[in-house]
């Protein structure tokens, strides 16, 4: 692992990586964009942990091989006493939830929305998934940048069901579909897991969505029978929306099992990232097949690599409503 201090003003780059104590890289589906914090070992009377000091608005780049992190650090503490300091960056992500713009799209896909709204703060982008689906008509009040355009990629996934994932990489912002499965890679209780629990809860199911027109008359109804059966009737309401299909929203807000929180901690892998899905077969909790990754934590300390994962059997997304009007379908 190598960490490099990168100060813009001065031009200059620095290898702090003999100075670091730990590094933690982490994120989730549900909270956008990516964070290393790490521990800096603090002895002023130590000429060999003599290093720059790190200012709020310092850029980092973490690697392993290849780059996994490059951000701006947002939180700075500086003392004299020995032991560590502990210092926070965020990728450029972080610019697009804190800034917020104002528009009103016409007859635009979500991915000629992303387009825009990046050129407009100048964030350079490797991937906006194509959806095939037209938004005729959005308006955004004042609204982060983020928001608006997932709010765009969840009209897609509410009319198709596919999932979108946003992600930084490789300093650029990217929309996928969530499709991807870590490759030639099993989680394990025989080789890689040190530890894992499983609990489970019925809170959040719904297996009864009413569907309302805009007069609050009821129009329809799903509902999952084996579900109901089990459990009872957990109800939800869904308000149509222009342009999106009713019965396929509705059917999308269904959650008919109980849910489960699995947390993971393992040897770790770079490639075990919120929003991918991963094999696990582990006998203690039972836990066998594949599971989607909703937050990840890595950890390096004393040349060790280790990773806690939370995974769900539910593959999430990160859906915003904004306002829209009709949407159609290109064609």
């Amino acid at each position: 692992m190598i960490l490099q201090l990168i100060k813009m003003q001065e031009n200059m780059q620095y290898d702090i990586s003999k100075a670091v104590d730990s590094v933690t890289w982490s994120g989730s589906v549900l909270n956008a964009g990516r964070s290393v914090e790490f521990a800096l070992l603090n002895d002023p009377y130590d000429p060999g942990l003599k290093i720059p000091a790190v200012c709020t608005g310092d850029y980092i780049a973490l690697s392993d091989g290849d780059e996994l992190f490059y951000g701006q650090i947002f939180n700075v503490e500086r003392s004299t006493a020995i032991g560590t300091l502990t210092y926070t960056a965020y990728d450029i992500m972080k610019n697009l939830l804190e800034s917020n713009g104002r528009y009103n799209f016409k007859n635009l896909t979500p991915e000629a929305i992303a387009e825009q709204v990046l050129a407009d703060i100048e964030v350079p982008y490797n991937h906006l998934e194509p959806t095939g689906i037209n938004i005729k008509s959005m308006i955004c009040d004042s609204s982060p940048y983020y928001d608006i355009i997932l709010g765009a990629y969840t009209q897609a996934y509410r009319m198709t069901g596919k999932r979108y994932l946003p992600m930084i990489w490789q300093r650029e912002f990217g929309v996928w579909p969530a499709v991807y499965t870590v490759g030639n890679f099993t989680l394990s209780d025989e080789s890689n897991i040190t530890a894992a629990s499983l609990s489970e809860s019925m809170d959040g199911i719904k297996n009864v969505i009413k569907i309302y027109d805009d007069k609050g008359n009821q129009v329809g109804e799903v509902s999952n029978d084996p579900s109901t059966y089990v459990y009872g009737i957990f109800a939800d309401v869904y308000e149509q929306e222009k342009g999106v299909d009713p019965t396929t929203a509705a059917n999308n807000m269904l959650k008919v099992d109980p849910e489960q929180k699995i947390t993971i901690s393992a040897v770790g892998d770079l490639n075990c990232l919120s929003g991918y899905s991963v094999i696990v077969k582990d006998a203690a909790t039972g836990l066998s097949g594949k599971y989607w990754i909703t937050s990840d934590k890595h950890t390096w300390q004393n040349n060790v690599h280790t990773m806690e994962l939370e995974l769900s059997f539910e593959q999430l997304m990160d859906e915003k409503d904004i306002e829209t009007g009709e949407e159609e379908k290109d064609g």
